[in-house]
């Protein structure tokens, strides 16, 4: 036992020789992934959820945009339905 050891500290059987280490000694490395820094971690949660919004508005954009375009082609389609009838003249829309 070290003298920074206390007596109420677990140990455990060391494989290799037969010692007793501290438990905390032994399986520090084998379960604990390394932690990351809080600041790094901070600023990619964050970084994260901007992108998840800037997502959501390009998305709501998108699909605007399409709505739009397609009352666009609908009246182009009516208009041409005309034209093919001649229910609209050549000089309608320029007077």
């Amino acid at each position: 036992m070290s003298e920074t050891q206390s007596i109420t500290e677990p140990k455990a059987a060391n494989s290799v020789n037969g010692s007793a280490a501290p438990a905390e000694q032994v399986d520090a490395g084998a379960s604990k992934p390394a932690a990351k820094p809080p600041l790094v971690e901070t600023l990619r949660a964050l970084g994260t959820s901007w992108a998840e919004v800037a997502i959501g508005y390009g998305r709501t954009a998108l699909e605007n945009t399409a709505r739009a375009l397609e009352r666009t082609a609908g009246k182009l389609g009516e208009l041409q339905g005309k034209l093919k009838k001649g229910e609209v003249a050549a000089t309608e829309g320029a007077g």
